[in-house]
């Protein structure tokens, strides 16, 4: 279910548990004085405070032990065909929180692990897109990103097994955050005004989270792998996993 940051309201009853999952996320945005500093992505702060965010819901089949990922792959293909990436700004733009049901018996990291690979495979096996010709098919290669419907993406994984990095906890559930990668050419460019930008984020997750920021997070401009930077270990001195991905 895709829905608009304001529109929980409207929640049908099979998506009961996005009220909380939503709510959770929103609270990770508001100022409590004198007990923990804002969340560090100043872009995501903006974002809440403009009501811009939306949200897309994954229920989980009991009946057959799987998430719902026709969901992902319908709801992502709208979000895409509603986002004009040739005029992007950062007023309007509006991130995707892709919010998975949490399940009692999914808590572990490998869980997450195995989900997030799965939701990608999915992705790449149900994409109706021309892949972008400058971008590779090969994940270790450093023009390649995520793409699906011929957008480029960028997706920030949050789970809770993120103890030390809160930054990539985003409640009970596994999450993803997806932008159109373009969105960051924009925000922080290879300039020295995008690198200052970039320098402050990190200084922000620094004082955010009980762990210096990884040192996998870097810059498609400046031919940094994107893979590594999806789902990141919630210590500096893990590996990051291996992409398992494959084309037809």
């Amino acid at each position: 279910m895709l829905i608009n940051q304001g529109e929980l309201a409207n929640l049908t009853a099979e998506f009961w548990w996005g009220h909380a999952a939503i709510s959770h996320v929103l609270s990770k945005f508001e100022a409590e004085t004198g007990t923990r500093p804002k969340f560090p992505c100043i872009f995501g702060q903006n974002a809440v405070k403009r009501g811009n965010l939306r949200f897309l819901l994954i229920p989980y089949k009991f009946e057959t032990s799987q998430y719902d990922l026709n969901v992902l792959a319908s709801g992502l293909r709208t979000y895409i065909a509603h986002t004009d990436i040739r005029s992007i700004d950062l007023n309007h733009h509006c991130p995707l929180l892709v919010l998975f049901e949490p399940i009692t018996t999914l808590t572990a990291t490998d869980h997450f692990k195995r989900v997030f690979i799965e939701a990608m495979q999915f992705l790449l096996d149900e994409d109706h897109g021309t892949w972008p010709a400058h971008v590779s098919k090969d994940p270790a290669h450093h023009t390649w990103t995520m793409c699906f419907d011929g957008c480029e993406l960028f997706v920030n994984v949050s789970h809770p097994g993120h103890v030390l990095r809160k930054s990539r906890n985003l409640g009970p559930g596994l999450a993803f955050v997806i932008n159109p990668r373009k969105i960051f050419d924009i925000a922080a460019p290879a300039d020295r005004k995008g690198r200052a930008i970039t320098a402050t984020i990190r200084r922000n997750i620094d004082i955010y989270d009980d762990v210096a920021h990884s040192p996998l997070l870097g810059s498609y401009l400046l031919g940094e792998a994107q893979w590594p930077q999806y789902m990141i270990p919630d210590n500096n001195e893990e590996a990051p996993i291996e992409c398992p991905l494959h084309f037809k």
